[in-house]
């Protein structure tokens, strides 16, 4: 409430508002930029959160509605029936053929869930590594960013890079309010055309590594980094005229912002 001399009331404040500008300051507070050399490890360790091991990650979405399959648990319980049906016949006097054969439905059950949990996981640790030992492993030099030229940045410990063809890597930082520090938090990338079907050829680029971290989400920083590289495509110099995505079932956060920012499904499968 505040006191209005010109009325001679209390009047009551819009907090909503006061939140609001807030929520709006905190959104200004995210900056997008090229990426430089001292940002290669904490990009790596935010895209393996990100993709395998953090909350929301494509990896653990797939093994959460793996195990959650009517498949998976049918398995599961059958395979603690012949556990438990071994360890009666292990106490008791049965048949010897009765124990070999629930010994042999219990590791093939056990099979069949190892090998569940394995395709639920292992493609996207597969990819995650591939990432890792190619294009994440020197950024720098597989999206061509190159210095920018000038006295300052030249005797600077972690000089500015800037991208100079139709491939770019971005990062988005905020200032830490623990250590009042710049941290990274996402990041995203444009790259070579993408394989068939997809479209392809001159002037096509693949929008690619588009993470935001798990604890910094709807905040705005995954559209300011989809405009960093629409910028970069829309200038006269690198001359794109498609940007192509690929994306899981597993990133349903993703695919929705996608549609909302009016992106066109070309396939799916």
């Amino acid at each position: 409430m505040r006191w209005d001399h010109r009325r001679g009331k209390w009047l009551m404040t819009d907090t909503n508002r006061s939140l609001r500008q807030g929520k709006t300051a905190q959104l200004l507070s995210v900056r997008v930029r090229i990426f430089r050399k001292s940002d290669s490890e904490a990009v790596r360790r935010l895209f393996t959160t990100c993709m395998m091991i953090g909350e929301g990650a494509p990896a653990r979405a797939h093994l959460a509605a793996t195990t959650r399959s009517p498949s998976f648990l049918c398995a599961f319980a059958l395979l603690i029936i012949s556990i438990t049906v071994e360890v009666t016949t292990l106490s008791s006097f049965l048949p010897a053929y009765l124990d070999v054969t629930v010994a042999a439905i219990a590791l093939l059950v056990l099979l069949y869930l190892c090998y569940s949990i394995y395709s639920a996981v292992g493609f996207y640790i597969q990819f995650g590594l591939t990432c890792l030992r190619t294009d994440l492993k020197n950024i720098q030099g597989h999206y061509n960013l190159c210095q920018v030229t000038s006295t300052s940045n030249e005797n600077s410990e972690d000089p500015e890079l800037e991208a100079t063809s139709m491939k770019g890597f971005w990062v988005a930082e905020i200032v830490s309010p623990v250590t009042n520090k710049a941290e990274i938090v996402g990041c995203i990338s444009l790259g070579d055309p993408p394989p068939p079907p997809f479209i392809s050829g001159p002037g096509t680029t693949e929008l690619r590594r588009m993470i935001v971290s798990p604890y910094h989400r709807r905040r705005g920083i995954a559209r300011a980094l989809i405009e960093a590289c629409e910028a970069h495509a829309t200038t006269s110099k690198h001359k794109l005229t498609a940007i192509v995505l690929r994306t899981t079932f597993y990133q349903p956060h993703a695919r929705q912002l996608y549609t909302k920012l009016g992106k066109d499904l070309l396939n799916s499968k």
